[in-house]
């Protein structure tokens, strides 16, 4: 009876010892990473994969940023956490030695953003905005968080920015950048086709073209903003050299500023201009009239754009009006067929310059080899009413 107790208690011992084991078994699978989350990681880890092979190594990444979209020395990442996060990590980034924070106006009321920082030899800026984060919808990449933007261009110790300039004064030029050339507009050592403009640039462009094809109706000119103007942004001070085209585009109201009841007060000039800014500041211009209410039906109805809930509210006003213009709608003369607007894309200094040739609406405008023609007409008359003066005038009478 003794032994059965015996047998009966060892055998209870060895039940107590395979459970606990098997507890422990079960601890383990509890405490082992998740083989989901060690994809996502690997994934994360594989983003600079697919970065451009001209990307400098020295630029700093945060941590887990997911590469979504690059072209044109511009690369567009998406993060899990916020942007206050984002800008924290970079202003310390960019704090260290060798890179000097050059450039960093605070947050607009439009919650974008941008830090422009430099090197010896490298210029970066980081462009960021809560509104464009995507969305599972989006695309496979689309992730909840923040998307912002790095842009790169190389910065040569001779004093000529990256991409190398060729010689645009023997090179021949597209038509369309000629004619603006030719008035005036910007000089052929300027243009650099495929750089992507600034919203500084684009706002002196948009000035200087617009005036010098209207160059023979001045009631129809904006005017240049003098120096003792007072200055509307905080980041374009009286002093700037593109103060009398910025300040004088927000006086005629052309440019959303606090005087068209806009809650902005920073211009952010040395920003990438993107294609709803373009849209937003050049329709006006060709309208010649306040832009009229509208809906994203509206744009549905007429452009069809996948992304119009995306498309800021001033941009939608003028992306309707747009295509009431026909085959000289600047969507369609600068980007071509499209199914998505992409507000956000930069743009090339070639595009701005197409927009730029020509301002009108529904058949009544002008363009700038129309301009380009008269000033040379013009010029032509007046040395030949001088070779007549010349000609006809009394000849000295001898005594």
């Amino acid at each position: 009876m003794q032994y059965s107790w015996q047998k009966f208690g060892l055998l209870s011992g060895l039940l107590v010892l395979l459970g606990s084991c098997a507890q422990l078994g079960n601890l383990e699978e509890s405490l082992a990473p998740d083989p989901d989350l060690i994809e996502q990681q690997e994934q994360g880890a594989d983003s600079s994969s697919s970065l451009p092979t001209d990307f400098p190594a020295e630029i700093p990444l945060y941590p887990e940023a997911t590469l979504i979209q690059t072209e044109d020395k511009t690369t567009v990442w998406a993060i899990a956490d916020n942007v206050q996060s984002l800008e924290a990590f970079y202003r310390k980034a960019f704090s260290e030695t060798p890179w000097e924070i050059v450039a960093s106006p605070a947050t607009a009321t439009d919650n974008l953003l941008e830090i422009v920082a430099r090197t010896s030899d490298l210029e970066v800026t980081l462009s960021l905005s809560e509104a464009t984060s995507p969305t599972a919808n989006n695309s496979d990449q689309a992730v909840v968080g923040t998307t912002f933007v790095l842009s790169y261009r190389t910065l040569s110790t001779t004093g000529t920015n990256d991409p190398v300039p060729t010689d645009n004064a023997n090179a021949e030029l597209p038509t369309q950048v000629q004619d603006l050339v030719d008035l005036q507009v910007f000089t052929a050592a300027d243009f650099q086709a495929d750089t992507v403009i600034t919203r500084r640039q684009f706002a002196r462009w948009l000035f200087k073209a617009h005036n010098a094809i209207y160059g023979d109706r001045q009631n129809q000119q904006i005017r240049r903003a003098p120096a003792s103007s007072k200055p509307i942004f905080t980041d374009v001070p009286a002093s700037d050299p593109d103060f009398p085209f910025i300040q004088g585009l927000a006086e005629a109201g052309i440019i959303p500023s606090s005087l068209t009841n806009d809650t902005i007060t920073t211009f952010r000039p040395d920003a990438p201009l993107t294609r709803e800014s373009l849209i937003a500041w050049k329709v006006p211009l060709d309208r010649r009239q306040a832009l009229p209410q509208t809906s994203l039906d509206n744009i549905a109805e007429t452009w069809g754009f996948q992304d119009a809930a995306k498309i800021d509210t001033r941009a939608l006003q003028a992306l309707y009006v747009d295509f009431q213009n026909g085959d000289q709608a600047n969507v369609r003369r600068v980007f071509g067929y499209t199914t998505l607007f992409q507000p956000q894309k930069t743009v090339t200094q070639q595009e701005a310059a197409i927009a730029l040739w020509y301002f009108g609406y529904q058949g009544e405008g002008l363009s700038a080899a129309t301009a380009r023609s008269d000033r040379q007409t013009s010029n032509q008359n007046q040395s030949n009413q001088t070779t007549d003066t010349e000609t006809n005038s009394p000849a000295s009478q001898n005594p």
